[in-house]
């Protein structure tokens, strides 16, 4: 987050227009690209913008440092979970040295378990299971997370296949016929969680029902960030339907948009 989009934050929460919010220190206009992030703002300008609105100095520019720091962590998150999918130790390693200072402590989490399940194997539990589990999935509080869905999905090859249902069912209660109206980060980590539990039920009949994660796929919003979820969906759906002519098509389609390496986790 840039200066621009931080002030936009205090002046909205505030409930004030930009007019109201810059009064005689800045024109409307002006201000208006420096929320867009067209026009830089002079020090001066913004001390008094802070200064008028009751803004401490303090807090403003620790809300820059922590959203900074929160932008470094996705981004180790994304290396983390390539790492993962990539089954490279090493470099999940090297990801885990860089988090130390990180204050997210469900990515600290979620790197010790993927750590763990790289060193161990798949189907392995890891000796922190239940510690993790209480910490992370106690109540119902953890459904409005996007990191704790996503941290559920990491977690889906190392917990018992009994218990996966229990979980599909509350995500499934919580956003049938209304998922789409989710943020994106939150319809990422639910078809992360629905793609991998599909695979859990591929590699273990006593899952039971495919069809509640099937259907929160259908519902994802059409954009070319969920794009590959949902084609994930319709695959697994002609794999448990046996359509195979239709599942030779999706993967012809994979080889040749040079996404081979998620063949590599797809049942065939």
């Amino acid at each position: 987050m840039n200066i621009g989009e931080a002030l936009k934050q205090y002046r909205t929460n505030a409930g004030l227009t930009q007019k109201e919010f810059t009064q005689n220190i800045l024109s409307s206009a002006h201000y208006s690209k420096i929320e867009r992030n067209l026009h830089e703002i002079s020090a001066n300008d913004l001390l008094k913008l802070l200064n008028q609105n009751k803004i401490r100095y303090s807090d403003f520019f620790s809300s820059l440092d922590q959203n900074s720091a929160n932008n470094q962590d996705e981004k180790l998150s994304e290396k983390l979970l390539s790492a993962y999918y990539d089954r490279d130790l090493n470099k999940a390693k090297d990801i885990y040295t860089q988090i130390n200072t990180s204050n997210d402590d469900l990515f600290k989490l979620q790197t010790q378990l993927i750590l763990n399940t790289l060193q161990s194997g798949r189907h392995k539990f890891p000796k922190n299971k239940d510690k993790i589990i209480q910490k992370v999935f106690s109540g119902n509080h953890w459904l409005n997370d996007s990191k704790k869905i996503g941290i559920l999905s990491t977690f889906i090859e190392v917990l018992d296949p009994l218990d996966l249902p229990f979980f599909l069912n509350q995500i499934y209660q919580k956003y049938q016929n209304n998922l789409g109206k989710q943020t994106l980060k939150i319809q990422e980590s639910v078809a992360s969680f629905c793609i991998n539990y599909l695979y859990s039920a591929s590699q273990n009949k006593n899952i039971g029902s495919t069809n509640k994660a099937l259907q929160l796929l259908t519902e994802l919003t059409e954009c070319p960030e969920l794009g590959i979820d949902k084609i994930l969906g319709y695959y697994y759906h002609c794999y448990f339907t046996a359509q195979k002519e239709q599942l030779e098509i999706i993967i012809t389609i994979l080889k040749k948009s040079n996404l081979s390496k998620i063949l590599d986790i797809l049942p065939q």
